[in-house]
């Protein structure tokens, strides 16, 4: 999920559906679409059906729904590595004071 239209490639506004985050709050998602990433190596890859959710301030990924796609993620004690079905590094992220990685 993201709150980022200007992200979203290929978005269909038809698909609106509604959102329960961790503190119980409701948020429409007013559509879904495409996040286009350019890899380390000069590729794109691509993650499918990621929901605008207008208001969002940070942005959610599902890592059940990436491992269905075939990504996979290297865990350490102080980073998460995200890689595509082709094994190519996506993004490597730094675990924040909360726990959480950004």
């Amino acid at each position: 999920m993201t709150g980022n239209r200007d992200w979203l490639s290929e978005l269909h506004v038809s698909k609106k559906t509604n959102v329960k985050l961790a503190d119980c709050r409701n948020l429409v998602a007013e559509g879904i679409g495409n996040v286009i990433i350019k890899r380390n190596d000069g590729k794109k890859a691509v993650i499918e059906n990621v929901l605008y959710v207008p208001g969002m301030k940070c942005n959610l990924m599902s890592i059940g729904q990436l491992v269905e796609k075939g990504f996979t993620m290297k865990i350490d004690k102080d980073s998460l590595k995200l890689f595509d079905a082709e094994k190519k590094l996506m993004l490597k992220s730094s675990l924040s004071k909360n726990r959480t990685y950004k």
